[in-house]
């Protein structure tokens, strides 16, 4: 009546995804190059425009206004230093809290074994746009990440999107993984002492906060002559902005629910966003864009980030933005809103008939506790443990209806670990049609 996955499949299986993984690094390939697409440039327009860390260096527009470029960050004089934007990834420590400052923190880490691809980038006459990834492996602490960034940029834009995208590599379960991205002395055109407004894009037109505990997907960065927006699509997404300093970003330090949300100083701001947890070989994305403009044309600059945001599929589930309700979740037709993810069983059986196990003659899965045997999958449902009625919306490894479950047909068993359950699961739809507990 039964069929089992051993751990012997599971290696095989393990070895395919590494086999895959060695696959889309060898794909990697191209330099680095100069971002210049005539309106916004990262660099003195000379030199190459990524750093060692994976970040642009100092952003740049072009301004009719006066004929010149005007940069977006600040410049020491001596020692001569041009403020790259600058990142942050903390892992470790309690998590409990969404934002916070436990474990390991570590500014502007360095890729080791750093890459590019530039097959979707073109130069042409000096002038350089499309899409231009760089990846490479990061250590905080005791976890092992690879970190990529894809930044994509039009011709004659005015702004740069990003992809952030961190998968674990090591050999845990990295947990409370924390990423910032921003500028530790901002900067606009001539102006050191630029004002920062938290807020939100409202159908494509800024708004600025009304208390300081609301989540701020947009930083707007403004003069008499110019000014910068800074946004997120993801709901995870929150700006800051605090005092300057010219070694670490300040305002990383800063929680955002008790952010002030305008000021007008020479100062730091960042963008913050809370990664899931990630077992082995999992990933986790988010979208972030960087725009400029004269201030007369920034209204309209914003829209078209707005627009352009919506437009497009991050999470590549086939959903396009503006209809997903979760565009940084594994989110699927079927789900109404964000899923929740549930660490579920590598080990599991197949049976042809429903309820048809005995929990007290389960201990061989319900003993699984270690990080190896589980990866991570995500549910519908209204509450965080899964449901009889719910579903098994994706399995990362396993997406349903899944033929390493030999077939689709019959009920596949598997541990939660997090509840010290057996979850059983539809194979066909991945409705979880019952539940037992572990003796």
């Amino acid at each position: 009546m039964y069929s089992y996955k051993q751990n012997s499949v599971w290696s095989i299986l393990v070895l395919s995804a590494g086999l895959w993984t060695n696959l889309a690094l060898a794909q990697f390939t191209g330099t680095n190059k100069i971002i210049n697409n005539g309106v916004m440039r990262f660099g003195d327009g000379v030199e190459l425009s990524v750093n060692a860390a994976g970040n642009v260096k100092q952003p740049f527009y072009y301004s009719t206004d006066f004929s010149a470029w005007r940069k977006l960050t600040y410049s020491e004089s001596s020692p001569v230093v041009n403020y790259p934007l600058d990142s942050k990834i903390g892992v470790g420590g309690d998590g409990t809290n969404n934002w916070n400052l436990n474990g390991v923190r570590i500014n502007n880490p360095t890729m080791a074994s750093q890459v590019f691809d530039d097959n979707a980038f073109a130069i042409v006459g000096g002038i350089g746009s499309g899409e231009l990834k760089v990846r490479g492996n990061v250590t905080v602490g005791t976890a092992l990440l690879e970190l990529t960034n894809t930044y994509t940029i039009g011709a004659n834009k005015n702004y740069v999107q990003v992809m952030t995208t961190i998968k674990n590599i090591g050999a845990t379960t990295a947990t409370n993984i924390r990423y910032w991205v921003g500028t530790r002395d901002d900067y606009v055109g001539g102006t050191d002492q630029p004002t920062k407004v938290r807020g939100t894009l409202v159908e494509g037109v800024f708004q600025p906060l009304t208390l300081t505990t609301q989540r701020a997907s947009a930083l707007r960065i403004t003069t008499i002559d110019e000014g910068i927006l800074f946004f997120t699509t993801s709901t995870r997404g929150n700006n800051v902005h605090a005092n300057y300093a010219p070694v670490e970003n300040p305002s990383t330090n800063l929680d955002p629910a008790t952010a002030p949300i305008t000021s007008t100083n020479d100062g730091s701001y960042s963008m913050f966003i809370r990664i899931n947890d990630l077992a082995i070989n999992d990933t986790d994305s988010f979208v972030w864009y960087y725009a400029a403009a004269a201030l007369d044309d920034l209204d309209d600059v914003i829209s078209e980030v707005f627009d352009t945001s919506k437009s497009t599929d991050w999470d590549l589930d086939g959903i396009l933005n503006i209809e997903d309700d979760c565009p940084y979740t594994a989110g699927v037709p079927a789900l109404d809103g964000c899923p929740w993810s549930v660490e579920v069983g590598n080990n599991y059986k197949t049976a042809t008939v429903s309820n048809s196990v005995m929990p007290a003659n389960e201990g061989y899965y319900c003993q699984m506790v270690t990080d190896g045997f589980f990866n991570v999958a995500y549910h519908s449902g209204a509450n965080p443990e899964p449901a009889v009625g719910d579903q098994l919306i994706w399995n990362n490894n396993y997406p349903f209806p899944q033929p390493l479950l030999f077939d689709q047909n019959g009920f596949a068993y598997m541990k939660l670990r997090a509840y010290d359950k057996i979850i059983e699961v539809r194979k066909s739809d991945g409705l979880i049609v019952a539940l037992y507990s572990c003796p």
